[in-house]
């Protein structure tokens, strides 16, 4: 069921054509140097039934962390964050192998340097409901 919430969201990012190298969950990565990149995590919370029957609830974050080089200024990068928080328009659904996602809240955090990078999070809220 969550895996089903994840593959939504990556596939999703993929679709959006964001002309960023992609640090996938798991798999071989080495960023270049100065080169743009994004790492993808979801955040699942806990499962909850929401009635007695046949559906449960969960929410939970897609987080998408970008690394832009240090020391180059931070407009790219909050540029590239403004283009993927409005690609995820609240109210917006994801969608995968019959599962959907409802995006809630969208929301871009403060930049900080870190290892030679300028790092930016944006978090994406959602709430899905699952057919048991």
């Amino acid at each position: 069921m969550s895996l089903k919430i994840d593959q939504a969201f990556v596939n999703s990012f993929i679709n959006g054509s964001f002309g960023l190298e992609t640090d996938y969950q798991n798999l071989p990565y080495t960023p270049t140097a100065g080169t743009a990149f994004a790492e993808l995590n979801n955040l699942p919370n806990e499962v909850s039934p929401l009635s007695l029957k046949d559906t449960n609830e969960t929410n939970g974050i897609f987080r998408i962390t970008l690394r832009y080089a240090a020391d180059t200024g931070a407009i790219t990068a909050k540029t590239k964050a403004e283009e993927i928080m409005a690609y995820y328009e609240i109210g917006s659904t994801v969608t995968y192998s019959g599962q959907s996602a409802t995006i809630t809240r969208v929301q871009r955090q403060a930049g900080f340097n870190e290892d030679g990078w300028y790092t930016l999070i944006v978090d994406i809220t959602y709430r899905a409901f699952i057919t048991r």
